[in-house]
């Protein structure tokens, strides 16, 4: 089963959450709780990145739906792993990260760049980060920044069909290393090539991150091949301990 989360206190999750059950036949099954053929939506009162859900065994995936939060006002649609790799300041548990779903968080962002066709947003990934933590394969999917932005009807169903309607694709998995929040060579390298993105390591943590950590990225991206790293925005520090797990664990380097 997909479990799909909204927040009641974030009004790009509620718009996304009203337009897919407007447009697929979702049927009520509980006081906050909707249900479509593997889907459960679940409206919860407190913000989603502080949560503490209880999720069952037979739930898959966890995707969270959001709106996307830019000091700059960047206007985005985006996905992204969740976790943290350093100090939990927006939820989650510091230094810790949640299963990745590299296949399905992929397949949504590739969903959603073949269906869009303005220049008004900018499609891509973003590094791991913020809360909550929760032991099930998660990402969040995000429209950014304004109310402006999320009210726009075509951009909610875009999103939401990204959810329902993606072409999952069974490439390799990979992390993505290197380069700013919205990580853009791993991106853009992505919508080129023929591969899946797990966690993402930005430059940002590359004075603090750990060998473990670095290792946890790899175990909690399902079926790594190896790591997609941007070689201009990763430090020396971190490329030598990419280059020591890669060696360990016989995984892959493309340096882009």
């Amino acid at each position: 089963m997909i479990l799909i989360i909204a927040s009641e206190q974030d009004g790009a999750s509620t718009a996304m959450a009203k337009k897919l059950l407007e447009i697929f036949p979702f049927e009520r099954t509980g006081e906050s709780e909707y249900k479509y053929g593997d889907y459960t939506l679940m409206f919860i009162k407190e913000l989603h990145i502080y949560s503490n859900l209880t999720i069952h065994d037979n739930v898959s995936t966890v995707i969270f739906l959001s709106k996307h939060s830019s000091s700059a006002g960047v206007k985005s649609l985006t996905v992204h792993p969740i976790g943290n790799f350093r100090e939990a300041a927006l939820g989650g548990k510091s230094n810790i990260i949640v299963m990745s779903d590299p296949e399905y968080m992929s397949a949504s962002l590739r969903y959603i760049k073949n269906n869009y066709n303005d220049n008004h947003f900018e499609v891509t990934f973003e590094a791991t980060h913020h809360g909550p933590y929760l032991e099930k394969p998660s990402f969040f999917i995000e429209i950014g920044t304004t109310e402006s932005e999320w009210s726009r009807e075509n951009i909610q169903e875009i999103m939401v069909s990204s959810i329902i309607n993606p072409e999952i694709k069974k490439y390799k998995n990979f992390v993505g290393v290197g380069g700013g929040h919205y990580a853009p060579k791993i991106s853009e390298y992505f919508f080129k090539n023929d591969i899946n993105i797990g966690h993402i390591i930005p430059k940002y943590v590359h004075d603090t991150v750990s060998l473990e950590e670095i290792e946890n990225a790899v175990i909690k991206t399902p079926l790594c091949s190896g790591f997609l790293m941007d070689s201009h925005g990763t430090k020396a520090r971190v490329k030598s301990m990419i280059e020591d797990v890669a060696d360990r664990y016989s995984l892959e380097i493309i340096r882009d």
